[in-house]
């Protein structure tokens, strides 16, 4: 009932998580996907639980942030957690509001740390993936666009496995550009027409995307709005919202797919 109740908690908030209720499930899944930070409690089926996290943590993600929860620690109980790896110890009973302040912190401590990584990276990347995607397979700027933000999703999602980030980009995005070649080949080899859909808007469909943009937390949102809607580059969304420039194009493919779902 608590995890599902924090991860309900997290959703309403706009965080994406996942729950595991015992210490072998929490540990399996530790190692199988990376999870930037890891709220455990300290007692679970056993006293001892919650430094058995921290230990499988250590052990199997140690780029992972761990906040530890307990109704139970002195100072002398805290500063063993802190010394075993736990980066916030957080006292029960908790309201909503300090939960969130505390998980916001920590979230933005890894976002400003990943963010001035990621803007290197893309600024030494972003020539080789537009050669590969232009250059060496000819697809039109928007075409080769649309495959970059491909590659850097797929390199957001496994980025905590990837040990040569540029040669990994390149690599990815050369399998995509072939994907993609393949894909359009065999649909000119089916030769079927493609019906042409007249649509017209309607004040139930300006109702609807007003519905389904009120449903996204407010960065999704925003990126949706400004970029799929106001038309804006991705270099002005950037400089506005203090997103670090490789990072707009896949968060706003990510809040394009939360759209679809809302809709």
């Amino acid at each position: 009932m608590i995890v599902d109740g924090v991860r309900f908690l997290l959703d309403v908030h706009g965080i994406e998580s996942e729950g595991a209720s015992c210490c072998d499930e929490a540990e399996a899944r530790i190692e199988e996907e990376f999870f930037p930070i890891i709220l455990s409690d300290l007692r679970m089926r056993g006293a001892e639980d919650g430094f058995r996290i921290l230990e499988a943590v250590q052990r199997l993600s140690p780029r992972s942030r761990v906040a530890t929860m307990t109704g139970y620690a002195d100072a002398a109980m805290e500063a063993r957690l802190r010394e075993r790896g736990a980066h916030l110890v957080l006292r029960k009973p908790l309201l909503e509001d300090e939960l969130m302040a505390a998980l916001g912190e920590m979230l933005a401590t890894i976002e400003a740390a990943a963010g001035d990584d990621l803007d290197a990276l893309y600024t030494n990347t972003i020539g080789t993936l537009q050669a590969v995607a232009r250059g060496r397979f000819g697809f039109p700027t928007e075409d080769a666009q649309e495959l970059i933000q491909e590659t850097w999703l797929l390199y957001l999602e496994k980025r905590s496995g990837v040990h040569t980030p540029k040669a990994w980009l390149s690599g990815t995005i050369a399998n995509l550009c072939r994907q993609e070649i393949q894909r359009r080949t065999r649909e000119r080899q089916r030769n079927v027409p493609v019906p042409v859909i007249e649509m017209q808007r309607n004040d139930d469909d300006v109702l609807a995307v007003h519905q389904a943009l009120a449903r996204l937390d407010e960065r999704s949102r925003m990126l949706c709005t400004t970029i799929g809607l106001e038309q804006r580059s991705y270099d002005e969304v950037s400089a506005s919202a203090a997103i670090p420039l490789g990072s707009v194009g896949p968060l706003y493919m990510r809040a394009k797919e939360r759209l679809r779902n809302a809709f």
